[in-house]
């Protein structure tokens, strides 16, 4: 392990600072009283224990921006989780400075049932904004969001461009003194990408204090002057933010070496989906019919089944199964293996104790909230 650098010294306050938390979660492999009896009796382990972030210290002065980095599952959403209060750590403590507005979710607080405009002073209150103030902003809002007249119009019936730009141009304009963005900058198209980015970049300029999740190396090298890269809950570097970058892509060329080097053996998609459903006999049922055969997306196989769906990807190397539940029916919706997210990557992630999950596939995350049932996509 790397040794961490030393971060210039700074006469500046502390507007965030973390001492030694550590935050742990439940993750129930059984989903039924039937599976967790057929695992009691298998001896098989019916939950584990997963630690997502270790004894993690470290405070950041006023007006300083800081990239957050680490590859999946390294903690950089649960820290931002504990720092905007979402969460509570196990261990430690945290102390803010300001107030604090947290991009973890674009439109997270939005009641579907209300009018963009009704949306925009509650989101403003969540953020803890005063009616005034939201007032003061309103015509800014509108006007970046690039809604018009759709403003007036219930946000259930908003495409989900319309709810993120809204949901961004609520948060960057509301009175603050610190940020915390979550992986929500790559939101709409390229024009408002760019402008959300320039809107970052003025918050920067005036001072405000930045903690920014982020894969774009190109992003956080325009807004963050230093990066804290985590593995496994702790901090494994933290200093200037070219460094960082370049600490993060030795480790991430690191993992893809081992990864090869462990494949001892060609993949073989059917092989794969064999093995898959003879590990998992319980899971996913019966096979229904023979594989499709898929050609976008790198090629592979896909395997209806009585429970769900198994992929097999040949360009990726990874067989991964979806039981029947909200992902699978939002993947089916956005065309499966063959669609914009690809295939199947990861086993599905809790992300908090509300209920909140979370499921990586070759383009991007899904992220299901129970509240609403929806599954919302984010591309890389």
């Amino acid at each position: 392990m790397p040794s961490i650098s030393e971060t210039p010294t700074t006469t500046a306050k502390p507007a965030i600072v973390i001492n030694d938390i550590s935050k742990a979660f439940t993750i129930r492999h059984a989903t039924s009283v039937k599976e967790a009896v057929v695992s009691l009796i298998r001896r098989q382990k019916v939950s584990t224990k997963f630690q997502a972030i270790d004894h993690l210290s470290f405070d950041v002065p006023e007006g300083q921006s800081v990239a957050l980095m680490g590859r999946n599952g390294s903690g950089k959403s649960t820290t931002l989780k504990m720092l905007s209060g979402v969460l509570r750590p196990d261990s430690g403590w945290i102390r803010t400075r300001g107030r604090i507005a947290g991009l973890l979710e674009v439109g997270a607080g939005f009641n579907p049932n209300l009018t963009g405009r009704d949306n925009v002073y509650l989101n403003a209150a969540i953020l803890g904004m005063s009616k005034d103030e939201t007032e003061a902003v309103f015509d800014d809002i509108v006007e970046f969001a690039e809604i018009g007249d759709f403003i007036d119009t219930e946000v259930k019936f908003y495409s989900s461009g319309m709810y993120s730009r809204l949901g961004f141009a609520v948060a960057v304009h509301t009175q603050l003194d610190v940020l915390l963005v979550d992986e929500v900058l790559s939101v709409g198209d390229a024009a408002f990408r760019k402008k959300c980015i320039a809107r970052m970049t003025e918050l920067r300029a005036a001072g405000k204090t930045m903690f920014i999740v982020s894969h774009s190396s190109s992003q956080v090298k325009q807004l963050c002057d230093r990066g804290i890269v985590l593995h496994q809950g702790k901090i494994v570097f933290d200093g200037p933010i070219e460094d960082a970058i370049k600490e993060m892509n030795a480790k991430s060329g690191a993992v893809d070496r081992r990864l090869h080097q462990a494949s001892k053996r060609a993949f073989v998609p059917s092989d794969a989906l064999a093995r898959y459903i003879k590990k998992h006999p319980e899971s996913y049922g019966e096979p229904l019919g023979a594989p499709i055969e898929i050609t976008e997306n790198g090629g592979g196989l896909l395997q209806q089944c009585t429970k769900g769906i198994i992929v097999s990807s040949r360009e990726l190397q990874v067989t991964q199964g979806l039981r029947n539940g909200a992902f699978q029916r939002a993947y089916d919706a956005a065309g499966g293996p063959r669609g914009d997210w690809g295939f199947v990557m990861g086993k599905v992630q809790i992300l908090d104790q509300g209920g909140r999950r979370s499921l990586r596939f070759q383009s991007g995350v899904a992220k299901y909230s129970p509240g609403s049932g929806d599954v919302t996509f984010t591309h890389d």
